[in-house]
């Protein structure tokens, strides 16, 4: 017992030896000693008594102990993104839910929403503090369940780890201040865990990209939300069509479509638009959808100007996932690019006769014929003067002038040190096309010796290649000749007539393609060589292709799809590469790469390069030598059309405009069917715990702690508020008394 308000240890004890002496002294008189033996008894609980009183008088005090408990914390995390809105039952209109309207209910966040509410209790008193989050792009804090954000256009479920880390390790337990009251409010627990709630469609579904909790005593809990019976889903996987096509001509558009769970003998109705209109049709039954399947529709380009091509899907009863019924591309038809063409050759036959004929008859092309068949000099320069033909260029500057070049049998080895560089540039610096016709021994590419224009050939002339040979057999085009459009399967089988290869024995370079062979012979190979494409003609015999009535035939459209293939980049074009590619599919982004070179084809700083795309201009930012780069964001569509055009100093450099295909772009809706296998994975990954939302009970509340001891307090209390020692004092008192009057000394 602590006496806390005594004067002291002496001053204490004296005043009750001092009631001690007095008492014995009145007890010790003629009265008291008639009671004999009973008059001790009376006085030691008459001295009790005293004792008892003066105990009470000084207000003696002990320490009383009490300990403070706060509620713990668990995090609650909701996925508001898109996919979050599917509604999984038959009859339901979405659009309610997307518009937010009041009549909007039972999406799977409304489903997470009542599962938390029913399960978790959370206004129970005795539970933990439950703190509401959601995450979409981000996560985010917020205050109840109905003010969460609807809908995000992505999942990122690394903020969520995130946003726990931040609570590992017990940092967000906050103890009491020392010597803090009872009932001080201040004192908080500890996050001791966190729900998931979410259907597994994140934008990162890697799971080793995510690291374990690193506080072993937090439990998480990851509840995957979705129905566990397949839902029909009719999806448009992508569309393809050319990016920029020639106006008058018929091009194709390929759609993949998918259809997940559709009833038996049920129709898709599958629509292509063009713009506004609709411009074909099909119906599809269920089964037809085994597996993806590929509709192609074919579309003339019959008006100049960008075109919207849009596919839509359509079912005869809802669905969940309407979003992903609809993709768009874009499509650019122009007119014909003149492409400015030299033919030259030393030899004249019927080869070159004919492939001049067939290029005359190609309105894209302007051509310049150049022939030096004619030793004599004097007849030469006569010759070349009535016909209007010209001399191969002497230098680069005159090469330059040219978009394609298309060599005949010649000398090449005879050519000038200037002419040979020049053609070298041409094709390395200035990204021009080049053809190379066979010829014999000299005059052929197996008879040069040049190595600088022989490393522009894409095929090889080592031992026995290069001899001529005999062989005939139907052309046949690989994969990579009918995405080059030189000749389709079509134009091909309209000529009856074997082919036959003029050289035997070669073989193309580990770079480039063979586009046809005939027997395995490679007849047409090309490969790219710096900026430029070059192309070898192995074909003996050419002159037979040429039909004057069919305007040209074969002939005319081999040579028209050679130069379109190899003629990729024009005069205007050749100061500028314009690249685009999609660098970020969750946010649309699209990085836009420009590179600038003067007409000596060296890079160009401090130009002002000019993007525009979809109606607007924005200037590149230069980021090197000669390279110039902008990012723009949402840009969603699997097709685009762009330019860029650079100037200096008041000279203008050049022009570039192109028309680049996208991979399609992975959204919230592309697959809405909750994800179990990757949610279970995730949880053995980072150490949490996986249910399905039907599968949980109220019996995993409380394996979360509900509170916590913050701290022990101590503090003094009187001991005399207390019925015992008050009903003591009282019994001391009157049996004293009693007895005292019992025998007569009262």
């Amino acid at each position: 017992m602590i006496f806390a308000d005594y004067p002291g240890n002496f001053w204490a004890v004296l005043p009750a030896v001092m009631f001690a002496v007095i008492l014995v002294f009145a007890y010790l008189g003629r009265e008291s000693r008639k009671a004999g033996l009973w008059n001790v008894f009376f006085l030691i609980l008459q001295y009790a008594a005293v004792a008892v009183l003066l105990v009470i008088l000084w207000n003696p005090s002990r320490p009383q102990m009490s300990e403070t408990s706060a509620r713990n914390t668990v995090l609650v995390l909701f996925d508001t993104s898109l996919s979050m809105s599917v509604v999984e039952e038959e009859g339901v209109d979405i659009s309610n839910i997307l518009n937010n309207s009041e009549n909007a209910a039972n999406t799977r966040l409304d489903k997470a929403a009542g599962v938390f509410m029913e399960r978790f209790s959370p206004s129970d008193p005795e539970g933990p503090d439950y703190r509401i989050y959601g995450f979409d792009h981000q996560s985010y804090y917020s205050d109840t369940v109905d003010t969460l954000r609807r809908w995000g256009g992505r999942t990122n479920l690394q903020s969520v780890f995130g946003t726990l880390s931040k609570y590992e390790l017990n940092i967000a337990a906050y103890p009491a201040k020392e010597g803090a009251d009872l009932q001080d409010t201040s004192a908080k627990g500890k996050v001791v865990g966190a729900v998931i709630f979410t259907d597994g469609q994140a934008d990162d579904k890697n799971v080793n990209s995510y690291l374990p909790i690193r506080d072993e005593k937090m439990r998480v809990v990851i509840v995957g939300i979705g129905s566990r019976s397949p839902q029909t889903d009719i999806a448009v996987k992508s569309i393809k069509a050319p990016s920029r096509i020639a106006i008058g001509s018929v091009y194709n558009v390929n759609v993949v479509l998918d259809a997940k769970n559709l009833k038996e003998d049920e129709s898709v109705v599958v629509e292509l638009f063009r713009d506004e209109d609709v411009i074909g049709m099909r119906q599809l039954s269920s089964k037809d959808f085994s597996s993806e399947r590929v509709e192609s529709f074919s579309v003339a380009a019959d008006r100049l100007g960008r075109q919207s091509l849009s596919v839509r899907t359509r079912l005869s009863r809802s669905e969940v996932n309407p979003a992903n019924n609809i993709r768009s591309t874009m499509v650019e038809i122009v007119e014909n690019p003149k492409l400015k063409v030299l033919f030259y050759s030393q030899v004249v036959n019927f080869d070159i006769g004919k492939i001049r004929q067939a290029l005359a008859r190609d309105k894209k092309i302007k051509l310049d014929l150049g022939l030096d068949a004619i030793k004599q000099l004097d007849l030469a320069t006569q010759a070349a003067t009535t016909s209007g033909h010209v001399k191969l260029p002497e230098d680069k500057a005159g090469f330059y002038n040219y978009d394609v070049i298309i060599l005949g049998p010649c000398a090449v080895d005879r050519f000038t040190e200037s002419q040979l560089d020049g053609l070298y540039s041409f094709v390395v610096e200035r990204g021009g096309g080049l053809v190379f016709l066979p010829g014999k021994a000299e005059y052929g590419p197996s008879g040069w010796r040049n190595q600088k224009i022989r490393s522009l050939l894409p095929v090889y002339f080592e031992g026995e290649g290069g001899k001529q040979v005999s062989v005939y057999g139907r052309m046949l085009l690989s994969d990579e000749g009918l995405e080059s459009r030189i000749l389709s399967k079509e134009d091909i089988q309209k000529y009856d007539e074997a082919a036959s290869p003029f050289y035997g024995g070669i073989d193309k370079k580990p770079a480039a393609t063979t586009l046809a062979s005939v027997r395995e012979n490679p007849v047409l190979a090309a490969h790219r060589v710096g900026r430029g494409r070059v192309c070898l003609v192995n074909v003996a015999g050419l002159f037979k292709w040429y039909r004057e009535d069919l305007e040209g035939g074969l002939l005319k459209q081999f040579v028209s799809g050679m130069t379109s293939y190899i003629g990729t980049v024009t005069k205007v074009e050749a100061g500028v590469e314009l690249f685009a590619e999609r660098i970020d599919g969750g946010t649309g982004i699209v990085k836009f790469d420009a590179y600038v070179r003067n007409k000596n084809f060296e890079p160009v700083s401090g130009a002002a390069v000019l993007l525009n795309f979809n109606g607007k201009t924005m200037r590149m930012n230069e980021v090197g030598r000669g390279y110039y780069s902008l990012e723009i964001e949402s840009i969603f569509d699997e097709s685009l059309i762009a330019s860029a055009q650079a100037e200096r100093e008041g000279v203008f450099l050049g022009e570039k405009t192109i028309a680049a295909g996208l991979p399609p772009v992975r959204n919230e809706m592309t697959d809405i069917e909750i994800d179990r296998d990757f949610l279970r994975s995730l949880a053995k990954r980072v150490g949490a715990e996986y249910y399905d939302a039907d599968s949980l009970d109220k019996e995993l509340v409380k394996k979360f702690e509900a509170k916590t001891q913050v701290t022990n307090l101590s503090r003094m209390i009187s001991i005399w508020p207390r019925w015992s020692l008050f009903l003591g004092l009282c019994a001391m008192v009157s049996i004293n008394w009693f007895i005292r009057r019992a025998k007569g000394l009262v």
